[in-house]
This record gives C-alpha cells, structure tokens and sequence, in this order.
C-alpha cells in the first residue's frame, strides 16, 4: 500500500470516529438532557414538600402548643417561594352554623417551579400541590378540624396568615413567624339547623378539588360548587366551635 493510501485511510478512521463520538453526543444531548432537568425538577418538588410539612408542623406549635416563635431554614431550589398576605390572596372559607355565617380570610405560602409546572401551597393548616394550567389538586398535609362525637361537638381550625410586605425568595430561606393572636368562639347549633362551610380558592391557585376529597371524607356532604354541610342524619352537631389563628410571617 503506498503512503498517500494509508493516510486516507487514517483520515477515513478519523472521520468515522469522530461522527460516531458527535453523534453521541448528540443523541444525550437531545434524549438525556431533558431526562436530567426532569428529575433534577421532580428532585426540588419533593423537598419543597417535605420543607411546606415542616413549616406546617412550625405552625401547628405555634396554635396548639403555645410557642411564641419559630423559625425554619430550608433551601428552595428550582423555584420561588411567596408569603401572600390574607388581605391580598382573596382566598377564604366561610362557617356557618345555620344563622350566623362567619368569613375567614386565609393568606398563604406558595412555591413555583421554575423547570415544571408544580405549585405547592401551604394554606389553612394544609399542605397541597396542584400543577399550573390544569384542573385539580391534592392534599399533602391535612389540617387538624374534627369531630367529636360523644359531645356532638364539631371543631373547625382558622390559620389566617399575615405580613407586612409582599415577600418572595429563592435559595436559602429563613420562615421567621409569630402569633400575633387567637380567638376561640363556640356557636350553638338549633334543631334542624346545619352546619355549612364554603370554601373559594385564592391567587396561588384553584384548590377546591384537594378540599372537596378532604370535606366530605371527614363526614361532610356536598350541596353546591364548593359548598358541603354536615351530614346531620348520622352525626347531628349540637355546638360549632372555630378556633381563629392569625400568623404573622416576619420574614423569610
């Protein structure tokens, strides 16, 4: 074989070679990419949840225990997440023992991807996810409302959060919250009255679906579009008792 033979066939190997090296390339680029930003995304959604149910518990010692404050670091990666104060989220659920309806406005604490379409939000005492553009939501975390049946006592929790500021923050994150003040109110329930409660969704997101599976699987029954009264013919309710949180975020 001469010499200029052999270097074409040389450059030919090259060539092939180094196709073969860009087409790989290519192919990870194209199919393994995605892949990756996908379960990095799936990754930060999670611990955003596990980081919601702590600053739910975080809350839940501030009403039920007598903790004056607490405080939570968590790291929110893929995404931002905003303290809407009560006045501003538009969100509320309104109790009534069957003359006298009470409405609660409710605030919230919402986190948004950035690489996905998940929005999980901590309102009320719960804990729920839904995805951005589609209908329904699910409940991670429930609040603590019960009934109790050996004094027909049915007790409904109000957590109404509050800030001075419009607040949103990716990276670390330091939640700083108080109690700023409880209200207890026990309302009678006449024969023949019911007890209903109507819940409208607030600016994170339509959660109505998450409510609705929780409402009626605690005992209660649906009558309209997001409203449900209490199944009176099993369980009657002799006394309605709201016990009213209002939560300051300091800072996050």
């Amino acid at each position: 074989m001469k010499m200029d033979e052999k270097a074409v066939s040389e450059a030919i190997g090259f060539i092939l070679i180094l196709g073969l090296v860009l087409t790989g390339i290519a192919l990870v680029t194209l199919y393994g990419y995605p892949v990756l930003v996908k379960e990095q995304s799936s990754t930060d959604v999670k611990n955003m949840e596990r980081a919601m149910i702590v600053i739910q518990n975080d809350m839940k010692s501030l009403c039920f225990k007598n903790v004056p404050y607490k405080e939570s670091t968590l790291q929110v990666s893929g995404g931002t997440l905003e303290v809407i104060d009560a006045g501003d989220y538009g969100g509320h659920i309104t109790v009534s023992n069957g003359t006298d309806p009470k409405e609660y406005p409710l605030g919230a604490l919402t986190y948004r991807s950035d690489r996905g379409t998940e929005v999980i939000t901590l309102e009320n005492g719960a804990v729920m996810t839904r995805q951005e553009g589609a209908a329904g939501s699910a409940m991670l975390a429930e609040p603590r409302w019960f009934y109790d049946e050996p004094t027909k006592t049915f007790v409904v929790y109000i957590m109404n959060i509050t800030t001075d500021e419009p607040m949103a923050k990716s990276g670390m994150a330091t939640v700083r919250m108080k109690l700023n003040s409880s209200n207890t109110q026990a309302m009678p329930v006449s024969y023949g009255n019911k007890v209903t409660v109507r819940y409208v969704s607030g600016s994170s997101g339509d959660h109505s679906v998450a409510w609705e599976n929780y409402l009626t699987a605690l005992g209660m029954r649906k009558t309209a579009l997001n409203e449900y009264e209490w199944n009176t013919a099993n369980k009657p309710v002799g006394k309605l008792i709201i016990k009213e949180y209002k939560i300051k975020i300091l800072g996050i």
